[in-house]
């Protein structure tokens, strides 16, 4: 049987082609259980076995653009999409030199988790979720969410021309929230941090939600907070708030938090309503949300159920 390792690696090549964009999702729900008990394909081997039944026949023509694997992107290894930086090979004169690839390939789902969810189910549900969303979101390309470059079908090398199906997406520069506030460190953020970083997070939402996209994944690593002007002009010297113990004092600077919003994959769709994107509209949304996660946040806390670590965005604007 393949590994994961085994078929994408740095240096892999893969050869990409437009693919006919599915149809909007009827339903973005997803079907956690099994009636009747667990169906096949449970296993890699009945996974990989239906991959190639499922094959489909790629043109006889060159490549629409063909791409160079580069670095995994931080991302569950059990998960249906396996998500890299990519290299393009010269040629493709209308796309970037480097781009985010999203490969939805369901063999290798985790064996447990394949007893729960459909994995090929989730696939598809996952890319007509994201490319319906991206159609909505063509205004904000470039700026709130990164640019949408197409969605492919590519044969993996070696493996009985089995088919998988591709996304390009712009690569953004910057670093997700996760990243720059731990879950550890979660709780040291000062005030005057927490306050920032969660008012620019929910302004990103509203303004996606404007386009008629609610993001039901809302969590830190799905917003990149892009670099700031602070580390362009080299102030080592420079503090941002006051507190000795804030794990951002050096490195966030609050005044300047230009936010992207990644990864639609699980996704609510309602009416586009600009509304959402007015200052003021957003300001009493998000005093309502604020309110309303906090009081959930603290009787989570009061009976057990989660930890400060583990109710991510409560955690950065923790308790004072």
């Amino acid at each position: 049987m393949p590994t994961l390792e085994g078929t994408y690696y740095p240096g892999a090549t893969l050869d990409l082609y437009a693919w006919q964009q599915p149809d909007p999702p009827i339903s973005t729900e997803v079907k956690y259980t099994f009636k009747d008990g667990p169906r096949i394909p449970t296993q890699l081997s009945e996974r990989y076995k239906k991959s190639i039944a499922e094959r489909v026949a790629l043109p006889s023509t060159p490549p629409t653009v063909s791409i160079t694997l580069e670095r995994r992107m931080d991302s569950s290894m059990s998960r249906v999409p396996h998500v890299w930086t990519a290299r393009v090979l010269a040629g493709a004169t209308t796309y970037p030199s480097h781009l985010v690839a999203k490969i939805y390939d369901p063999v290798f789902s985790d064996d447990e988790e394949a007893g729960h969810d459909d994995p090929f189910h989730l696939r598809d549900l996952c890319i007509s979720c994201e490319v319906e969303s991206y159609r909505r979101l063509e205004p904000l390309y470039g700026t709130q969410v990164p640019r949408f470059y197409g969605y492919f079908a590519a044969m993996v090398p070696d493996q009985d021309s089995r088919t998988v199906f591709v996304l390009l997406l712009e690569e953004v520069p910057g670093r997700d929230i996760r990243t720059i506030v731990p879950p550890d460190d979660a709780n040291k953020v000062c005030p005057k941090h927490k306050e920032a970083i969660i008012d620019a997070a929910l302004r990103l939402f509203y303004d996606v939600r404007a386009c008629g996209v609610s993001q039901v994944d809302m969590t830190p690593r799905n917003v990149i907070l892009r670099p700031q002007k602070h580390g362009l002009l080299s102030m080592p010297e420079a503090r941002f708030c006051d507190s000795e113990e804030c794990p951002v004092a050096l490195d966030v600077d609050c005044d300047d938090l230009d936010m992207v919003m990644v990864d639609f994959e699980v996704v609510d769709f309602k009416e586009p309503d600009p509304k959402f994107g007015e200052p003021a509209v957003q300001k009493e949304c998000m005093e309502a949300i604020i309110c309303l996660e906090l009081k959930y946040y603290m009787l989570a806390i009061a009976v057990g159920r989660v930890d400060e670590r583990e109710f991510q965005w409560t955690g950065i604007t923790a308790l004072d």
